[in-house]
């Protein structure tokens, strides 16, 4: 039977969409860009020229598409049909704005290859939900741009697949037999299906055997509910790539909202959200990978182009067209997020003019971190740390973790993510696996034992961020149970010369304590230092306390599964028991 929480969608949708009438009576193209939105859309693309360039990155793509393959029904690791999925959102996105904005016929029919192949699948993987909701959102959205162009027959084959392989499904997730993400917010997977399978309901709505109404409300209000993952102050806990996953989806949500007449309640927190992942983005445009979660070269995503319009916030807005202008000019690339780098285009926000971007930051919660620099020029010098647990959503074990650029260059490392197909990653076996442990990351290892991967989140005790030496505070000890008794990380950021001190005070370790940093630079131990060398540069790390054996291993890991990190050297300060330990090592640029 249907659950009772299905039934009082009904009674949510009643209340919260009372703003229209009905999905099914706002007109087709209905989702984000209305046939009304597209004059100021062209007079954008005419006056500023950011935009231009980013359109013309796109019409490139689009015809690069026009001779490559459409998607399959293939799933290479058995799981996984999610490659696939984004490959048609990505083709069926990119050619659909090149028609609407350029016209031509040969993008309209790519499009419509793109939806037959698509429908013609078997299924849309249900048994991985992520993979059905990107197929049915790019499905979705290639049925409502060209929809007044469609053939009866096309617009029959596109509604029929998704009714049957994304909605009849999705109602079984919300009601009679729940699936884990749909009625509780987790992590990404209920923003991106709650998003997509409400963008899918949203474009088929009036043809859908009355599924959509429900549907959409059910995922929007999955999707509201997912502001949590953000408090206190916007630190996303899955890091760096999972924000821009589901961010994504949960603004692409929030902003067919306004074309579809449908009000939703402000989500000040996004606006915070949107500062966290402007900070973790260093001079070098990585990121800061904690958790599962690479060194990857960002571009601004269309959740980072949506917050900065919608909330008319300057200073994100500046950095975004920074950042754009830096990604166009050194990778000759668009945005990043391609398969809806379209979205970037249409949620720019306007120039701001000059604007002061501040130079550090502080978040709390699941994954507290704070991040220092001291410019925003391209070589300037940039640190991050964090304190958090490896309890959180594809966490680590990187409680105290950090992360340096300077000169151009990243220094210090988080090696990353590993093979999510090796057995057990998201179970039994995660922490046997060396990048998930502390001893693979920027932190201590006391005793030679793990952290505590079940710690509740390590908090940020202290920040300042101003003055001529900003810093922040860890209490770290929770990450340390049974092997100390108190740990307490701090650091200090010279706001002028870059210089890091980091500063370790381990209270009653179990036995030896490793101080350790992950570098892919050549290395060198010259007493209390070790000199780091990069192309034309280096820097030095400088033992400062008393006591501490340097050592450099290569930072291979233990079986041929898993990624042999190869390049990378771990730098390890080794430290003697004692009842207290001191430990000080100072970055110098």
């Amino acid at each position: 039977g249907i659950s009772v929480m299905w039934k009082s969608l009904t009674v949510w949708l009643s209340v919260a969409c009372l703003a229209h009438a009905s999905l099914s009576d706002i007109p087709h193209p209905r989702v984000w860009l209305p046939t009304s939105a597209e004059p100021a859309l062209r007079e954008t693309l005419r006056k500023d020229p950011l935009a231009a360039q980013l359109h013309q990155s796109i019409l490139a793509e689009a015809g690069r598409i026009l001779n490559a393959r459409t998607c399959r029904y293939e799933i290479p690791d058995g799981k996984r049909l999610l490659a696939e999925s984004r490959l048609a959102l990505h083709n069926i996105t990119q050619c659909a704005w090149a028609w609407r904005i350029e016209g031509g016929e040969p993008y309209r029919l790519r499009v419509i290859a793109e939806m037959e192949a698509a429908c013609a699948l078997k299924n849309w993987n249900t048994s991985h939900y992520l993979d059905t909701a990107e197929m049915a959102a790019a499905v979705a959205i290639g049925y409502d741009w060209l929809y007044p162009t469609l053939t009866a027959a096309q617009r029959t084959m596109c509604e029929r697949a998704i009714i049957d392989k994304a909605l009849k499904p999705s109602k079984d997730a919300y009601g009679g037999k729940p699936q884990w993400w749909a009625n509780k917010p987790r992590n990404n997977w209920s923003q991106v299906c709650g998003s997509g399978v409400s963008l899918a309901a949203a474009a088929v709505a009036g043809h859908d055997e009355g599924l959509s109404e429900n549907l959409f409300a059910a995922g929007l209000s999955l999707v509201n509910r997912c502001d949590a993952f953000y408090q206190p102050d916007g630190m996303y806990p899955e890091g760096p790539g999972y924000w821009h996953y589901g961010t994504d989806y949960h603004t692409m949500l929030l902003a067919a909202c306004q074309p579809l007449g449908v009000k939703v309640e402000e989500a000040p927190i996004l606006r915070q959200a949107g500062a966290a992942i402007m900070h973790l983005t260093s001079p070098t445009r990585l990121n800061f990978n904690f958790a599962d979660a690479n060194a990857h070269v960002e571009s601004p995503s269309p959740a980072q182009c949506w917050i900065a319009s919608h909330f008319g916030d300057k200073v994100q807005a500046r950095h975004v067209r920074n950042l754009f202008a830096r990604s166009l000019a050194e990778s000759k690339g668009g945005s990043r997020g391609e398969r809806v780098s379209v979205l970037s285009l249409l949620w720019l926000p306007a120039d701001p003019g000059e604007v002061s971007l501040p130079n550090a930051a502080a978040f709390h919660g699941e994954q507290s971190v704070a991040i220092f620099r001291n410019s925003w020029d391209p070589k300037a010098a940039w640190f991050a740390i964090k304190g958090g647990t490896a309890a959180a959503s594809h966490g680590h074990m990187d409680v105290g973790s950090f992360v340096y650029d300077i000169h151009g260059e990243r220094w210090i490392y988080d090696l990353g993510s590993d093979n999510y197909n090796m057995p057990g990653y998201f179970g039994k076996n995660r922490w046997d696996y060396y990048r998930m442990q502390n001893r693979s990351h920027n932190t201590l290892e006391i005793n030679g034992s793990l952290q505590t991967k079940d710690a509740k989140p390590c908090p940020l005790l202290s920040s300042c961020l101003t003055g001529p030496t900003p810093g922040a505070s860890f209490d770290l000890s929770g990450a340390y149970h049974g092997v100390a008794s108190k740990v307490v990380r701090s650091s200090t950021f010279d706001a002028t010369t870059g210089v890091v001190r980091l500063n370790d005070e381990i209270n009653a370790p179990a036995g030896p304590v490793v101080w350790r940093a992950f570098t892919d630079a050549q290395t060198e131990i010259r007493g209390n230092d070790v000199i780091l060398t990069k192309k034309n540069h280096s820097i030095t790390l400088r033992r400062i306390s008393n006591t501490g054996t340097w050592s450099i291993t290569d930072a291979k890991s233990p079986t041929a599964a898993e990624n042999q990190n190869k390049g990378f050297r771990s730098i390890a300060l080794t430290v003697p028991k004692a009842d207290a330990v001191s430990i000080g090592v100072e970055i110098q640029p």
